[in-house]
């Protein structure tokens, strides 16, 4: 197909309509002065900070599709050899700089990378071949690469600066007036990431292609696949100890967006040693939504249809909500959901969108010395005409790019 331009959690169903219930006014009646923690949230260490002054960025170019086909190995090293120097640059800048401390060396690294790996491949031979092939094409060894995809679980062994954290949503009928179903999420990250980011097209002829949104050495940050399966997600490790060895949240996500079902992609989800923490939204092309939440000892899964909205957790069982008490939300996600609740049965890929735009909350905001980061980018995907929506950060400039599958 071508394109254009290890408990394992109960099954539940959830009306993600009432979850997410909070009007506007609600919302803004609670979050008032907002430079104080909010409610609940204040004893989870959440505040909604006043916006500072935005940071000059340069312009980075739109966002331009790269496609890799063949088998699993010659994929990888194809996409290996065209972003070999980004590769590099980001295990080095973003991996060895940040987290070789006097307590952990490059060598403890990548010992655990290998011990990962051996964990990817007998959960899924595809992802393994494809990481093979990364490193064979970017000239640097396997564990350098696996330690790469490894970015989320390493982030969270050592103390860095707070950087903005990804609001992730999902809608479809019957709150969306089009009928068609929508996934996104704004990438809110280290501002040294700002304008690495690409879209690529997995062919495969082992399942869906993948229209996915990229960073070096990430292939498969996020996305959409032929199926009409879209993958978004946001961080989810608080109050942690440490990751394990196991599968690396973004080898996961690419391995469950080469599903053909939401069920296939929860049961994967449950078969896997999960090395971190998670929080993935997910729709397919019939408004089914699906919330996929897993740490490296437990896993929440629940489907539902209407809408949802997630920062960190959102299931009861993984905050650990006892039966009947509200789960406590980031005042980010508080606002997505006053948002799709105010907006339900008029939901459109347009007002969806604007969403992310929005300034009364760091759901997107320019990147700033004192966050640390921001919003680089912004995406869409509507997974019923199979298609993606994106514009680059700062403050979704409301720049849009479509990129659609042929025939959808």
């Amino acid at each position: 197909m071508r394109l254009r331009g290890a408990t394992v959690g109960v099954t539940r169903g959830l009306d993600y309509g009432k979850d997410c219930a909070v009007n506007r006014r609600q919302f803004l009646k609670r979050t008032a002065g907002c430079g104080v923690a909010m409610g609940d949230f204040g004893t989870m260490g959440w505040a909604l900070a006043a916006a500072p002054e935005a940071e000059e960025l340069p312009v980075a170019p739109d966002h331009v599709l790269t496609v890799f086909s063949g088998k699993p190995r010659e994929r990888g090293r194809r996409y290996g050899k065209h972003f070999a120097e980004g590769i590099s640059r980001f295990v080095e800048e973003e991996i060895f700089k940040k987290f070789v401390t006097p307590k952990t060396s490059r060598d403890d690294l990548l010992r655990y990378a290998g011990q990962c790996f051996r964990e990817v491949g007998a959960f899924s031979p595809e992802v393994a071949e494809e990481l093979g092939g990364i490193a064979e094409g970017a000239g640097l060894r396997l564990e350098e690469v696996v330690l790469l995809v490894l970015h989320e679980e390493v982030y969270h062994r050592g103390d860095l600066p707070a950087v903005a954290h990804c609001t992730a949503m999902a809608a479809g009928p019957p709150d969306t007036r089009d009928g068609n179903a929508y996934v996104g999420q704004s990438w809110d990250w280290m501002k040294s990431a700002f304008g690495l980011s690409s879209m690529t097209l997995w062919k495969r002829n082992e399942g869906p292609s993948v229209l996915a949104y990229s960073y070096p050495g990430l292939w498969v940050s996020a996305g959409l696949n032929s199926a009409g399966i879209a993958l978004c997600w946001t961080s989810a490790a608080l109050n942690i100890t440490g990751p394990r060895v196991g599968i690396p949240t973004y080898a996961l996500i690419a391995h469950l967006l080469y599903q053909t079902s939401l069920k296939d992609a929860a049961d994967e989800a449950r078969r896997a040693k999960r090395a971190g923490w998670f929080s993935l939204a997910l729709a397919d092309g019939d408004g089914q939504l699906a919330s996929i939440e897993g740490s490296p000892d437990d896993l929440a899964v629940e489907y539902g249809r209407g809408h949802l909205a997630r920062v960190y957790y959102g299931t009861a069982r993984m905050n650990r909500t006892p039966p009947g008490q509200p789960v406590p939300r980031h005042p980010q996600c508080q606002r997505m959901c006053a948002l799709l609740a105010e907006g339900k049965g008029r939901l459109d890929a347009a007002m969806v969108r604007g969403f992310f735009g929005d300034h009364q909350t760091p759901i997107c905001k320019h990147l700033t010395p004192k966050r640390g980061g921001g919003s680089l980018d912004v995406m869409v995907f509507n997974t019923t005409r199979r298609e993606a929506y994106i514009t680059r950060g700062p403050a979704c400039r409301d720049h849009w790019k479509t990129f659609r599958f042929e025939g959808a």
